[in-house]
Parts: C-alpha cells; structure tokens; sequence
C-alpha cells in the first residue's frame, strides 16, 4: 500500500500535467497548498476553480485516497445498484453539513472492504465522538451559526496596489529585481541624481531608497526617505505590509468565527486543538481585531495616529478661526488707537511719507506681536501640538504689520504635507508590526480553520446520527447480518410513514439457533416491503462498511470484502442483455467474501428457466461460507423445487384490507415461512373503489381466485 509521501507534487498525481499543475499553483498560491487541499479531501475549494467540476474534483480525490490507503470505492461497491445507494445515502447524510467544505467532502468518504478492518474501525471511533458532539451543539443556534460561517481560507493572492508609496534606486540591476518582486504593488523609480530623486519622491508620503550612495543627506528639509540598505535579505512585510494584513483581512470573518467554535468547543471539555491554549487565542483575536476587511489598520488603536490625523482634519478650520479672531482684535485697537505726534516727529513726517507708517507700526506692535502669539498659542493648545509641529506656525502669519491678516497658505501646505508624511510613518511602522505579528500566526491560522472545518465533516455525521436515530453496529466475527427496530432511510426522509424491522441473516445473535441460514429466499405479498428491505439491509451494510452508524436500534455485522446489489429489473431481458446477466452472476459466485442482494431475478425471463437459474446461483453461493445472500423472488415455490439443497425461505405477508382498503401488512419477515403474494387483496381493493364496468372486471378477476381456490381446497380434502 502507497504512503502519502509518495504524492510529494502535483505531477505525482494522475491527470494532472504541467498546465493543470499550473492552473492550480493560481488557484491556490502555491503548490504546496494546492497539495494540501487535494490530500486533506478539500473538494469545495478544488471546485470552485474556474472549469473543474464537482465530479472532477471527487473522482480525483478518491483517486489520491486509492493511492494512498491501497483501495477504491469499486472495491467493495461491485455493481451500479451498490453504488446508487451509497451515492443516495450521501446526500442525505450532506444535508446536514453546515459548511461547503463539509458537504463536499463527505462525498470522499466510502466503504472499505473487511480486509480494510483497521481503517473502518478508525473511523468509527470519530464517529462516536461526533455523535457526542451532535447531542452537545446541535441545539446551540449560536455555534450554528459561526459555523455556517466558516469556509476555507481564501490563499490566492490579489493585487493590493499602494499609490503613496515608492521605492527609489540608483543600480539598474537592482531596479530590474525590484519591479519584478514588488512592481505589481508599489511604484520603483530608477534615479541618478539628486534632482531625479527630489522629483521622484514628491508625489509620495512614503519613500524607500535601496541604496547607500543614494545622496539623501541633501535632500530638502521637508522630504524624509527611509533606507533599507539590503533588499536581498529584507522580507516582503518590510517594504508592503499590506500583502499580508490583506490576505488575513479577506479570510476575517472566516478566522473570527473559528476562534470562538475554537473557545467553544474546548469550553464543552472536549480534546479539541490542545496545542492552543487560551494565550495562543487571545494573542490571534488580539492580532487581527488590528485590521478591517478592508485591509487598513483600526482606527484609535494607535493614540500617535489618532491624534496626527485629528490634527490633518482640523488644522484649516483652526487656522482660519485663528485668523478671523486675529483680525476682530486689532479691528477693536485701531478703533481705540490714538496716534499722538510730537513735533519732531511732524517734521519728519513732512520729507518722509515713510514715517507715518512707521510711527504707526511702533504704536501697534507690542499689541500686534501679542495678538499672534496668542493666537499661535490657541491653535497649538487646540489641536495638541507638539514642540517641532508648533515650528510651522511661526511663518503661517506675517511678521510685519498688516491689516486685515491673511495665513500663508504655502506654509499651511507644508505644515500637512508634514503631518501625512508623519502619519504615514507611523502607520507603516504599526503595518509593519501587524504583518510580522500574522505572519509568525499563519500555521495558526490555517491549523485553527482547518480544523474547524474538519470539525464539521465528523459533526455532521454525527447531526445525521441524532436526527435519525442511528447507533454503530456491533462488528462480529463470522458471516452474518441482524437488526432491531432497523428504518429504511429513504423512506424516512421522505417523512413516508416507516414500519420498524426486525430481521437477521447467517451467524448472529440476532438469529434463532436454527435459522441461522446465510442464503435465503425472502418471498411476500406485493408492496409488501421487500424491496425496502432489500435496500435497508444494503443501507446497514454500506454505512457498516464505513464506519458510520445504521438506521437500527442494535445491529450486529460481519465485514465481508464485496457488495453485490442487483435492483429488480424493468421486463424481461432481451438475448444478449440476458447474456449479460449471466455473466455478472458467474463472478458473483466465486470463492471471496461477499454480501449478494438481489430483487426479483426471476424477470430476466420466463418463471421456469428463471427458477432453475437462481436455484442454481443460490447452490453455489451456499457453498461459500464468506457469502451471505438474500434473494427477493415470487418464485420460492418453484425455486425449491430446482434445488438440491434446504434453502431458507422467509415471508412477508398481506392479511387482508384495513378500513381505509389498505394491505394489512407484517413489515417484518417470518423465518421458514412461504409468503403468498396475494394478488387477490389487490384485486379485491380495486373491486371495493371502483364501480360500473371497472367494478364487473374486477368482481370477474377475483371470481377466478375463488374458483382456485375451491379447487385447491377439494385437492386438499382428496
């Protein structure tokens, strides 16, 4: 049997090339995850690649797991019949799935021939603990809910294109490498002078030079560009921490609703990612509860941040009230002013237009001076400035004295120019922690979702379990099969009115001492329940075979390593598809282990020839004491007389009409017992609901009943 380090690409596994390899590297980011998805069972994210079909997805998968454990669905499920019930039994098993992920993946799950005991058993034991699980939480509408938030993470990277921010270089080499690396989400300049690196520079709040030579101790005061002197050695996060704050912020909702599924599952007692303590959680919350789905950084988490860009909001409108206030007090001077000249000074004042303005600047600029100061004051005390922010103030007003006073809106210009820069810097610092912070959580991350979705496959089984009130079957040794209360599904969840069934075939404890046959002939009435029957006990069998738990009260089973299901066929079969028959029954009876189910093969042509054929199949599968078979057949009478051998027959039986003229049926079949098909009760419910020339067919049919019945009575009495 292949290990699973034997698939250690995509090119490991079959029908996968190199274009496909590739379409699925997009898909998922890397290869390695693209792996993981394909060996963890993930078909929900496989599929929901552009161009790959459910099918595809699950055939693939199944095509791993054969690899891997050394088995395939065809293994154990020999005809087409098997496989629809296994397939009509996962979907209803899928419908209790909370997650895409979940429902899909169900379908990866088969039945292991017996020989594959240790895996059966494996599951098993999930299973029962999911079935504790279902009883805890099916109830609990808030863990619903976060679950049915859950999905995969979504890994493939999307283009996060940052416009305030460059990189700067001098080496063309090195300008190649970097619009390569990180050209899809910055802008990369290549510069050869200081000029070149001044105009590059000025559009952007954040730039990053790469080199050492690169003159930045020239440059202008109000431009400040950050050094990274080894790009080689430098992570992504360092230069656009936006990548992975966005890959995390994508999948948020996703990673919120699995920590508390997380908290809640351990706070039940269960052994669920022990690995993760409390710390671990709180640390994980802590760290994405930085970021918004849409990929930015929380605002007031960061007091610097907050109170530079309460500052950037504010600033015009403080300036221009400072400036409407500076105004209204010297209106309020001027008004009061008196301008008293000596003699001396009137004398000047006749050569020197000048003067009069002088003479009035000194009058004025005590109060001029203080009126500015105070107002430079108010608006650093309103919007909290620090000492180096308060320095451009000093060139907003003019110092010499005018009337009215405008600020100079060049120096407002620079004075924000300097609070986004600052801004900037600070937030691509607090980017820069955040995404170093996600990134040493990213097996966190994936472990936590991943189990939480693995979660849900097992949960729901075990919602399945509960709703239907299903129990693990007892695995016995020998050949045989036997059930308490057992319920056919699909008459279940059609809500159809089902009739709880006792039954038991070959060496169970289930079966009385002297019926414990492993071939038998189940005869009846028709719409008796043989067919449902038949398809409970494959149901029993196929979910046995999986590991999961069976529509039955208690049940007992032994593995057997193949299911043969053969449905009743439609008419009787032409030469060639007869043939064909015939073939897939001379397989049947071979040497191996193996469970037979067949209904009605009697219409594969006419009663006589039919009734030796299956008398003959049933003689060799006698034989082999690995095989159980059942056999539905109206021919019970004419089949043992074919036979050499005692061949069980048991029966299930019409005992007339209720009142509302339906067949009063014993759903459970009696051992040793050759039902009738009673035809008769059918006839007569169609005679009782029908009138006129419907009513006189009906009465003539069952008259011809009556007289059989006479003769067969007066041959009695003979």
């Amino acid at each position: 049997m292949k290990q699973k380090d034997s698939i250690s690409s995509l090119n490991d596994i079959p029908g996968i090339g190199e274009k496909m390899a590739k379409r699925f590297i997009e898909h998922f980011g890397t290869e390695q995850n693209a792996l993981e998805a394909i060996l963890s069972g993930d078909v929900a994210s496989i599929s929901s690649m552009g161009g790959i079909s459910q099918r595809y997805a699950i055939s693939m998968i199944q095509e791993v797991n054969s690899r891997i454990e050394g088995v395939r669905v065809q293994d154990f499920l020999k005809t087409r019949e098997a496989m629809d019930i296994y397939e009509r039994l996962l979907d209803i098993i899928k419908t209790f799935a909370h997650t895409c992920y979940a429902k899909e993946k169900i379908h990866t799950f088969f039945p292991y021939p017996g020989y594959r005991k240790d895996r059966i058993e494996f599951i098993r034991d999930l299973v029962a603990r999911h079935m504790e699980h279902a009883a805890i939480f099916k109830g609990n509408e808030y863990f619903l809910f976060l679950l049915n938030g859950v999905k995969p993470l979504n890994l493939k990277q999307k283009s996060v294109r940052i416009k305030d921010r460059a990189i700067i270089t001098a080496d063309s080499k090195k300008f190649e490498k970097l619009k390569k690396r990180f050209g899809e989400y910055i802008d990369i300049h290549l510069v050869n002078t200081l000029s070149d690196i001044v105009d590059s520079a000025r559009g952007y709040s954040h730039v990053l030079a790469i080199d050492d030579d690169l003159f930045i101790c020239d440059l202008p005061e109000d431009m400040d560009i950050e050094l990274i002197p080894d790009t080689e050695n430098c992570d992504d996060w360092k230069i656009v921490p936006e990548i992975e704050i966005f890959q995390v912020s994508r999948n948020l909702q996703i990673i919120e609703n699995s920590i508390q599924i997380t908290r809640i599952i351990k706070a039940s007692g269960m052994d669920f990612l022990q690995e993760f303590d409390e710390v671990v959680l709180d640390k994980l919350e802590k760290t994405i509860g930085m970021i918004d789905e849409n990929g930015d950084i929380k605002e007031g988490l960061d007091p610097e941040i907050d109170r530079l860009t309460m500052i950037l909001e504010r600033l015009d409108a403080v300036v221009e009230k400072a400036t409407v206030s500076i105004n209204e007090k010297l209106n309020i001077i001027l008004k009061d002013s008196h301008l008293v000249l000596s003699g001396e000074d009137m004398l000047r004042m006749m050569y020197d237009n000048n003067e009069l303005k002088l003479l009035f600047e000194n009058q004025l600029r005590n109060n001029y001076v203080s009126i500015l100061e105070q107002a430079i004051k108010d608006i650093s005390t309103n919007l909290s400035l620090q000492k180096k922010e308060t320095f451009f103030l000093d060139t907003l007003f003019p110092h010499s004295i005018s009337y009215p006073v405008e600020f100079d809106k060049t120096h407002l210009t620079f004075m924000k120019q300097y609070i986004k820069n600052r801004i900037e810097k600070r937030t691509i610092e607090h980017k820069r922690q955040v995404a170093r912070s996600l990134l040493d959580m990213h097996s966190i991350i994936r472990k936590i979702v991943k189990e939480v979705l693995e979660f849900d496959v097992g949960f729901t089984v075990g919602c399945f379990a509960l709703e239907y009130g299903l129990s693990l079957p007892t695995i016995i040794e020998g050949t045989g099969i036997g059930f308490e209360n057992a319920e056919n599904l699909f008459l279940k969840c059609r809500h159809e009115k089902v009739v709880p069934i006792n039954y038991a075939v070959g060496e169970t404890t289930f079966s009385p001492e002297e019926n414990q046959e492993r071939t038998v002939i189940l005869s009846g009435v028709n719409s008796g329940g043989k067919t449902s029957l038949l398809e409970l006990l494959a149901q029993c069998i196929i979910l046995s075979h999986m590991g999961f738990p069976v529509p039955a009260e208690s049940m007992e089973i032994g593995l057997t390593d193949g299911l043969y299901y053969f449905a009743k066929s439609k008419g009787t079969l032409d030469a060639g598809a007869f043939e064909t028959t015939l073939i897939d029954f001379s397989i049947v009876v071979d040497g191996s282990s193996k469970t037979v189910l067949v209904d009605e093969l009697e219409s594969i042509t006419e009663p006589g020839a039919s009734a030796k054929i299956i008398s003959g199949i049933l003689e060799m599968l006698s034989e082999n004491k690995k095989c159980l078979a059942v056999f539905v057949s109206h021919l019970s009478q004419l089949i043992l007389e074919n036979t050499q051998i005692n061949i069980r027959v048991d029966g299930i039986e019409a005992n007339g009409l209720d009142g509302d003229l339906n067949l009063i049926v014993d759903r459970t079949p009696r051992y040793n017992y050759v039902a009738r098909s009673t035809p008769e009760l059918i006839v007569e419910r169609l005679l009782l609901r029908t009138t006129g020339n419907e009513h006189a067919f009906y009465e003539k049919l069952k008259s011809k009943f009556q007289i059989n019945n006479n003769i067969r009575s007066h041959l009695l009495c003979s």
